[in-house]
């Protein structure tokens, strides 16, 4: 019954329950704190009502807008000595994933201080029959009974918890030296503890080194801590440390926006409150709500969870950084999948921070893609804001036994994103200093959402085309050529500036629109060195001794054809130059994969191609740099363009068969590199030629210094080289347009 209820109310929502110390039994002195058995029964009613996910998940997640349905997650702060005996076994037990904010101070002999505070008020001698401290405006504290004790406790704490860390270690010094207790008694948390922590697969995040209230220290002091605990626990977990819980974790009260600015340049990736509330895509990662239930009975507590989530969590105004900020529309974008547009779009994103560029992302729901995955949603600095519009495929989404208006399909298949798109980006424009106004290509409607916004705004609009909307053949003819048409014309007259990602893009747009040919630039496609990093070479399934021909990516039936390919592999086959028993052609993630294994058939090849499904970024970088030989197609209706995976083909340093249109951008820039070989994509004679060479010179010794050599070459063609390209063009845009 419960459910659907919360099914509801959770919707795109994240739910993060806090707990703290869990021992076996509580302490008589601290009543309130929550035992192993009541956690128990807290843990099972919460796995009836929600799915607890990983924390580092869930945020992959909600950033990308695909957050499971009634999600949840656990967390611990502080770090105790009962955490690994007492606690973990049940968790384990319940199958439950945790993370825990863990303190670093205790490691290096300075014990929690509340923990301090509860010692020696429990071990003072029965004889003290009251307690008053000198170095503190402290009340006069009874001591005789259990009563006293407990009031003592809650006193001391109140106190000191907002005190300056030396004012409260010279409190806690004095207060154990009158109770008569020695700090090296206190307990903490073992090295070794925390290790097994991470082991058994839970998370650990930072706490600070102390624990003070980071609205009391200095900017430099609150930086220390903040930094020199990520540190620590890195050091002694072997692992990346990535969440930041803020210590009492009341926003405004007891961290500011400088402290969340601190824990974005100490490289979290995400922070975490004691706020009430939940979490959902449209928040910032680094003010993450929590709240602890208590209960009792499972009533009460579901209760508890739904007045949570229908509460409205506290939030602090964030500022950037940075000097300047760009409202970036993409369709393409994580967690969409399928497009090489978006790993355009995202290494722009990635990169224009350091830049001195602050870029915010208006994008779509991930319903609106056929395909999704998350593995490049981490590769968004966290600090940038992703806003989600509703979008629907007319295709799959408004038709009638896969049938629609062509209304509903202009300028293209996701045209009712562009309504709702424009109201999320004009209140973000309201709201946030922005500066310019980007859009990309390939989806006409995101261009017209940048347009739009323009002419509301009044902000100068970039359009990114990287290649030209309208060519001699596509559309054909009919309602959205002449759509296409209008917008194209529109956007290379009114944006300030049109980017193209060749020089034969941009030159025929100079042709047709010569008025405005000043405003067109070219920033190419390139590859993402950071990708590359620690990846090793992987043939996913292939065996060394069998030859491994990988094409990565979209195939089109048309200018795309392997055909040809295919024939010349055959009379390799026949003539004895390639053994079919040593010989594996893969197609990873073609989309038309029917239609290339149909032109196999044709060729009696259908033993030896492999249609693959999609991998992950990384693993597909792995697999191109364990191939044997790496292929793109590229027919004369792509002559102006050059593919982006031909990049990563030429950092992953491994032999390219180019079947292109000798006359197109492919085939010139193919030819600036070694181990490069080209051939007419409609020749088989080439294509046979082509492959001759390779197998005669893929392990020539030379090999190596000439793919050395490719590389240097490479450099400039890097995301990172052209987001600063795309920077000084930005800056540019901004600058003439208030010198106006």
């Amino acid at each position: 019954m419960l459910e659907p209820i919360f099914r509801v109310l959770s919707h795109g929502k994240l739910s993060i329950l806090l707990f703290h110390k869990v021992p076996r039994e509580r302490s008589p002195l601290v009543p309130q704190e929550i035992d192993l058995a009541a956690f128990s029964r807290v843990l099972q009613a919460a796995q009836r009502v929600f799915k607890i996910i990983p924390l580092g998940d869930a945020v992959t997640a909600m950033r990308a807008g695909k957050l499971p349905a009634r999600a949840a997650c656990i967390t611990f702060d502080d770090g105790y000595r009962d955490w690994v005996p007492e606690l973990m076994p049940t968790l384990l037990r319940l199958q439950v994933h945790a993370t825990f904010f863990v303190t670093t101070g205790q490691f290096r002999g300075q014990p929690i201080w509340s923990e301090r505070i509860l010692h020696a008020v429990t071990h003072a001698p029965a004889s003290m029959q009251a307690l008053a401290l000198e170095s503190v405006d402290v009340p006069h504290s009874p001591m005789a009974s259990p009563d006293d004790r407990r009031a003592a406790i809650a006193r001391l704490e109140q106190h000191l918890k907002y005190m300056p860390l030396d004012m409260r270690e010279h409190a806690l010094t004095e207060l154990e030296s009158r109770c008569g207790v020695a700090l090296d008694a206190v307990d903490v948390m073992p090295e070794s503890d925390l290790r097994a922590l991470y082991a058994a697969g839970f998370g650990i995040g930072s706490h600070t080194v102390g624990h003070p209230i980071l609205t009391r220290c200095s900017p430099e002091a609150a930086m220390r801590e903040i930094g020199e605990a990520r540190e620590h626990l890195e050091g002694l977990i072997g692992g990346r440390v990535g969440g930041f819980a803020y210590p009492n974790g009341i926003p405004v009260k007891d961290f500011d926006a400088s402290h969340v600015a601190m824990v974005q340049r100490a490289g979290y990736r995400y922070a975490v409150t004691t706020g009430w509330g939940t979490a959902s895509v449209g928040n910032s990662p680094f003010q993450i709500p929590r709240f602890t239930p208590w209960g009792p009975s499972f009533n009460r507590m579901a209760g508890q969870w739904a007045r949570n989530l229908l509460r409205r969590p506290d939030h602090i105004a964030e500022h950037s950084a940075q000097p300047r900020r760009a409202l970036m529309v993409a369709f393409h974008f994580p967690p969409q999948a399928g497009s090489s547009g978006v790993l355009r779009t995202t290494n722009f994103v990635k990169n224009l921070p350091r830049l001195g560029w602050q870029p915010d992302v208006l994008t779509a729901w991930p319903m609106a893609y056929e395909e999704t995955r998350t593995d490049l949603v981490d590769l968004v600095p966290a600090t940038v804001k992703l806003l989600r519009a509703p979008a629907f495929d007319a295709a799959r989404h408004l038709s009638l036994r896969g049938k629609y208006p062509l209304m509903l399909a202009l300028p293209d298949r996701w045209s009712s994103w562009w309504l709702p798109a424009v109201i999320k980006g004009w209140r973000q424009l309201r709201h946030e200093r922005t500066d310019v106004i980007w859009s990309t290509y390939p989806l006409a409607t995101a261009h017209l959402i940048g347009a739009t916004l323009s002419r509301l705004t009044g902000l100068p609009w970039v359009a990114d085309f990287r290649d030209p909307m309208v060519t001699a053949t596509h559309p054909k003819e009919g309602p959205r050529r002449w759509v296409w048409g209008c917008l194209e014309r529109y956007a290379l007259q009114h944006a300030q500036l049109c980017v193209f990602t060749t020089e034969r893009a941009a030159a025929t747009c100079r042709a047709r629109y010569p008025q405005a040919a000043d405003r067109f630039v070219v920033v190419q496609n390139g590859y993402d060195e950071d990708v590359f990093v620690g990846v090793q070479p992987d043939r996913a399934g292939v065996p060394a001794d069998k030859l491994l021909m990988l094409h990565s990516g979209l195939i089109y039936p048309g200018d795309r054809n392997p055909r040809e390919f295919f024939a010349a592999v055959k009379s390799l086959l026949d003539e004895g130059r390639l053994q079919r028993e040593r010989l594996h052609i893969r197609f990873r993630a073609p989309v038309h994969g029917n239609e290339v294994m149909r032109v196999a058939r044709d060729n009696c090849l259908e033993d030896l191609v492999e249609i693959a499904g999609p991998l992950p970024h990384g693993q597909a970088i792995a697999e191109m740099m364990g191939a044997d030989l790496l292929l793109i197609f590229q027919g004369s209706g792509f002559n102006a363009q050059i593919p982006a995976k031909i990049y990563e083909y030429l950092r992953a340093q491994r032999p390219v068969l180019a079947a292109v249109d000798p006359s197109g951008d492919t085939a010139a820039m193919a030819a600036q590199f070694q181990q490069v070989h080209i051939a007419n994509i409609a020749s088989h004679e080439e294509n046979h030629a082509a492959l001759l060479r390779w197998l005669e010179r893929h392990e020539a010794p030379e090999a190596a210094s000439e793919f050395a050599a490719n590389l240097a070459r490479l450099t400039l063609s890097s995301r990172s080289h052209h987001a600063r390209l795309l920077a000084e063009h930005l800056d540019r845009v901004v600058q003439k347009w208030v010198s106006r």
